[in-house]
C-alpha cells in the first residue's frame, strides 16, 4: 500500500478527485508511508479522508483541542467512524501517530502542572484505545530549569509507566527535540535514560524529528548524514525503538536549537537529505508524517509527491 504517482488533468477523465487520491495512495511499489499532519476540524473521522485527498499513506493528528486541559470524552459514535474510514481507505493503525498537546510537560517541576500532564497523558492513551490505534507521540517534558535533566527524566518516566498501568496497549512514542530552552529529548542519550526507566519496554518509542536533530548538532544535511544519524540512533537508542519519522526541513542553522520548521528543500536541511531519508531501508514500513507551513503552491499534496518522486523505484 503506498500512494502512486499523481496522474495528468487530461488522464483523470472526471474521476473525482479523493477516489484518485485514494488509488494512488494504494499503487506506489515501495514501502515508505509518507503522509502529514492533518485537522479533525469538523469530526476526528474527517482526518481520514483528508489524508487520502493529499495523497498521504500515513497521517498524524490531535485527539482533542490543544487549548484545554480539560476536554468532553471522546464521543463513541465518532470514534466508530473514525475506525470505520480507517478500514474502508485501507489505513493501518502503525502508519497512524496522534500528536500529543503541547500542554503537556511530564517532566514539570511544578507539581499541578505535573499531575494536569500525567492525566492528560492517560487521556489521550485511553482515545487512542477507543480509535482503534496503537501509537502515541508526545514531546517529553521541560525541566524548565528548576530540576537536573536527571530529575526531569525521571518524572517522564514515572508519568509513562502510570500511564501504562492505567490503559492497554498504546505506545507512547517520545519524540526528540531541538534542544530548545530546557527542553530534554535533543540527545538520543536522554531519549534511552527515559527508556531505560520504563518498567514496560514494549511500549514505548521514538519518533525522530528532522528540524529537532538537525537543530540539535545531528548533521543530517551533510553527504550521508541521514546515514550516520541512524547508526548513532542505533548504537545510543537501538533501531527497535524507532517508530516514526517527523519529515521537517528547517529555518535555523545547524545546532541553533531553534524549533522552526521549513517547507521539504527551502530549509538548511535541503532536498539532499530528504532523498536519502525516503530510500533509507531502515525507515521503511512506518510513519513519515510532515510538520511543514504547506505554504500556497507547496501544500502537504504537493511536498508529499516530491518526496514519493525522490524514491528510487528500481
Amino acid at each position: 500500500m503506498g500512494p502512486r504517482k499523481r496522474k495528468s488533468e487530461e488522464a483523470l477523465g472526471g474521476e473525482k478527485e479523493g477516489e484518485d487520491a485514494e488509488e494512488r495512495r494504494k499503487d506506489r511499489g515501495n514501502k515508505k508511508y509518507i503522509g502529514a499532519h492533518v485537522s479533525i476540524q469538523g469530526g476526528i473521522w474527517k482526518a481520514v479522508g483528508s489524508c487520502t485527498e493529499m495523497g498521504g499513506s500515513s497521517f498524524a493528528l490531535f485527539l482533542g483541542s490543544q487549548r484545554s486541559w480539560k476536554r468532553p470524552a471522546l464521543d463513541q459514535k465518532a470514534a466508530a467512524q473514525f475506525r470505520e474510514q480507517c478500514s474502508l481507505q485501507e489505513y493501518d493503525p502503525a502508519h497512524i501517530l496522534p500528536h500529543g498537546s503541547y500542554l503537556m510537560n511530564c517532566g514539570s517541576p511544578k507539581e499541578d502542572v505535573f499531575e494536569k500532564s500525567q492525566a492528560l497523558l492517560v487521556d489521550e492513551l485511553n482515545r487512542c484505545s477507543l480509535l482503534g490505534l496503537n501509537l502515541y507521540n508526545f514531546h517529553p517534558g521541560s525541566s524548565l530549569g528548576s530540576i537536573t535533566t536527571e530529575q526531569c527524566v525521571e518524572k517522564i518516566a514515572g508519568a509513562i509507566n502510570h500511564a501504562h498501568r492505567q490503559t492497554p496497549a498504546v505506545v507512547t512514542v517520545l519524540e526528540n527535540m531541538s534542544g530548545q530552552g530546557n527542553t530534554v529529548g535533543g540527545k538520543f542519550s536522554e531519549l534511552r535514560s527515559i527508556i531505560d526507566k520504563v518498567r514496560d519496554q514494549t511500549r514505548v518509542g521514538v519518533c525522530l524529528d528532522t528540524c529537532h536533530a538537525f537543530a540539535a548538532g545531528y548533521d543530517v544535511a551533510a553527504v550521508g548524514g541521514v546515514t550516520a544519524m541512524l547508526d548513532e540512533f542505533e548504537q545510543e537508542v537501538g533501531l527497535h525503538y524507532l517508530k516514526a519519522l517527523h519529515l521537517n526541513d528547517s529555518k535555523g542553522k545547524l545546532g541553533c536549537n531553534l524549533d522552526r520548521h521549513e517547507d521539504i528543500g527551502k530549509g538548511h536541511i535541503g532536498i539532499s537529505a530528504f532523498r536519502d531519508v525516503v530510500n533509507e531501508p531502515r525507515l521503511d514500513n512506518i510513519p513519515l508524517i510532515l510538520e511543514t507551513p504547506g505554504r500556497p503552491g507547496f501544500e502537504y499534496a504537493e511536498q508529499i509527491e516530491l518526496l514519493y518522486s525522490l524514491c528510487d523505484k528500481t
